[in-house]
């Protein structure tokens, strides 16, 4: 069998511009905070756009451990 050197399917990415707000934990404030932040580097003609920052923001909101996810791993 000879080695393939192409994909056979071609590659879908997405639109960097239309990304989904990142799921805060309910009732967690630290990421409501975060998320209000994510959304004012998000908006296009805001003063904090910031396409950069709001990955950053959005790992981070990921990322926040909750006692509820430790309870989890325990």
């Amino acid at each position: 069998m000879a080695l393939e050197t192409t994909l056979r399917e071609p590659v879908q990415l997405t639109d960097p511009l239309e990304v989904e707000p990142p799921a805060p934990a309910p009732g967690c404030d630290v990421c409501g905070a975060l998320l209000k932040q994510w959304r004012q580097a998000t908006e296009k003609d805001g003063h904090a756009y910031d396409l950069s920052h709001a990955t950053d923001l959005a790992v981070e909101i990921k990322r926040h451990p909750h006692a509820w996810q430790k309870e989890k791993r325990s």
